[in-house]
C-alpha cells in the first residue's frame, strides 16, 4: 500500500495514518471489493481503500468535505475508481457493498439498517466519543454483528528539553463486526 498525501482538507479528524492502518488491517479487503465510506470526510481511508479494491463509494454529507474529497482524490493514482456522493447517510448509499467503513455516526441506527440489509462482509466504525462507542457497541451487538471493539491510543515522539516525550492523540474507538453472521 503506497502513501497516500491529502492536499486539501477541511479539519483534522480522529483517522490519522496509524489509525487508518487498523482500520485497513481489519476490513480485510480484497481487490474486486465494493468498499463504502460512510461519513468519509476529507477521504483519507476511501483513498487508502482505492489502492486494493476496485470500487469504492465516499458518502459525506457537507459540501465542503466533499469537494476536499474530489480535490484529494484528484491528486491521487486512484481517481478512476473512486466515486463521491454527497447525502445524509442512509440516503445515497448503494445497494451492495463488501465492506463498510463508518466514519460519521450521524443518523447511526439508518446506516446500521442498511448494512445489516446489504450485509458486507465486514464493518468497521470509528468513534471518537464514548457515548457513540457504547451506542455503536449496543446496536451492533442488538444486530448480531458479533462487535470486535478497540480503544486505539496513538503517541508520537516530540523533542521536550534536548529529550523525547510521547505527545499523546485522542484516542479512537473501533468496532469491527460481521453483519450477518460473517456468511
Amino acid at each position: 500500500m503506497g502513501r497516500i498525501s491529502l492536499p486539501e482538507s477541511t479539519a483534522p479528524g480522529p483517522t490519522k495514518p496509524a489509525v487508518r492502518a487498523l482500520v485497513l488491517w481489519k476490513l480485510d479487503l480484497e481487490p474486486d471489493d465494493h468498499v463504502v465510506d460512510v461519513g468519509a470526510g476529507t477521504g483519507a481511508v476511501t483513498l487508502e481503500a482505492a489502492q486494493v479494491a476496485d470500487r469504492v463509494t465516499a458518502i459525506e454529507r457537507d459540501p465542503d468535505r466533499v469537494a476536499a474529497i474530489r480535490t484529494n482524490r484528484e491528486a491521487s493514482t486512484v481517481e478512476g475508481t473512486v466515486s463521491v456522493t454527497q447525502a445524509v447517510a442512509p440516503e445515497g448509499l448503494p445497494d451492495a457493498a463488501d465492506a463498510v467503513f463508518v466514519g460519521g455516526t450521524r443518523n447511526l441506527d439508518g446506516v446500521l439498517d442498511w448494512i445489516e440489509q446489504v450485509a458486507p462482509r465486514t464493518v468497521v466504525l470509528n468513534a471518537a466519543r464514548l457515548e457513540t462507542a457504547v451506542r455503536a457497541i449496543t446496536e451492533f451487538r442488538a444486530r448480531d454483528f458479533d462487535p470486535e471493539i478497540r480503544r486505539i491510543a496513538i503517541g508520537t515522539g516530540q523533542e521536550l528539553a534536548g529529550e523525547t516525550a510521547i505527545e499523546p492523540q485522542r484516542p479512537v474507538y473501533m468496532i469491527a463486526g460481521t453483519p450477518g453472521g460473517g456468511a
